[in-house]
């Protein structure tokens, strides 16, 4: 009889069987121009039918408001009903581009709304000044993890372990009299929760291999991937980390190669993180300060 009287049953029973748009909205999902029935978030690209979603980024869905909120929120069922409950009837956020300068998540992360018109002149540059291949740009991009912003800055999206948002770095593409690009991290990143990192079988892993950059991951992608380990996460660190940071422990990757920088800050960061992990090995770039150099002199000229 205790099942039946459950009250969180009836609490569930109030909203569960709300509509997913709006929610998505609420959830900081913004509809397709070109399929209405799918709706993008950084890291997700869902696809609503009905009661029915499925996120084709995270090969996985569900049916109803409740599995929405504990697929999007990574949390549990209760954690959930309780979400639902406090946003009911609220009035839905304005879209991004509306408001570029207020905080988008409560830790006061701002992210830059994507340009999509932008799109074509930030990759272009990714693939003829950094040599990037324009097909792993644009399948990042399709996943969520890549876009231009409206100053022509390259968007590289960081996540935590469970892919939601936590910072981005940005890499600007319009070089100043003096040759340099702009590179920065989104206002409120946070580099202690998550990174840049590629798609990987997290389940299982076999390594996880370090850099210091997003360009340096994708670069790194094109120059090792035949050499590594089937399923490698590659992942930037935004700099150099002397100890593995606690949301790259928790994937518990048997083996750690740290491929920073060819530079004493690069090989001091290694042997720390040597230290500190027995599984950790370096993995140095051989001809060039790092991979996206490595990469670009790799070309053909």
């Amino acid at each position: 009889m205790t099942a039946f009287n459950d009250p969180w049953r009836e609490r569930a029973a109030q909203v569960r069987d709300g509509s997913l748009e709006p929610l998505a909205v609420q959830l900081g999902y913004r509809q397709d121009p070109a399929n209405p029935a799918r709706w993008k978030r950084p890291g997700s690209v869902l696809s609503i039918r009905g009661s029915q979603f499925f996120d084709h980024r995270q090969g996985r869905g569900g049916g109803g408001a409740i599995d929405l909120v504990m697929h999007v929120r990574g949390c549990h069922f209760r954690a959930a009903v309780e979400f639902l409950e406090r946003h009911a009837g609220l009035p839905l956020p304005a879209p991004a581009a509306a408001s570029p300068h207020a905080p988008d998540r409560p830790n006061g992360l701002r992210l830059p709304p994507p340009a999509d018109h932008l799109w074509h002149p930030v990759r272009d540059f990714l693939t003829t000044a950094r040599g990037l291949d324009p097909a792993l740009l644009e399948r990042c991009r399709q996943d969520g993890i890549l876009y231009a912003d409206s100053r022509r800055n390259a968007v590289f999206l960081c996540r935590d372990r469970h892919q939601h948002p936590v910072g981005a770095e940005l890499v600007g593409t319009r070089p100043t009299p003096g040759g340099r690009t702009f590179k920065g991290m989104a206002p409120g990143s946070r580099k202690a929760r998550g990174g840049f990192w590629l798609p990987a079988n997290t389940d299982d892993l076999d390594a996880l291999l370090l850099v210091e950059s997003a360009v340096d991951a994708l670069a790194a992608v094109l120059l090792l991937a035949p050499t590594l380990p089937p399923d490698t996460l590659l992942a930037s660190t935004a700099g150099v980390a002397t100890t593995l940071p606690r949301w790259l422990r928790a994937f518990r990757a048997p083996r750690i190669l740290c491929a920073y920088d060819a530079d004493r800050a690069g090989d001091q960061a290694a042997d720390a993180l040597r230290r500190n992990a027995p599984n950790c090995s370096r993995l140095r770039p051989v001809g060039a300060k790092d991979w996206n150099d490595l990469l670009r002199r790799s070309r053909p000229r």
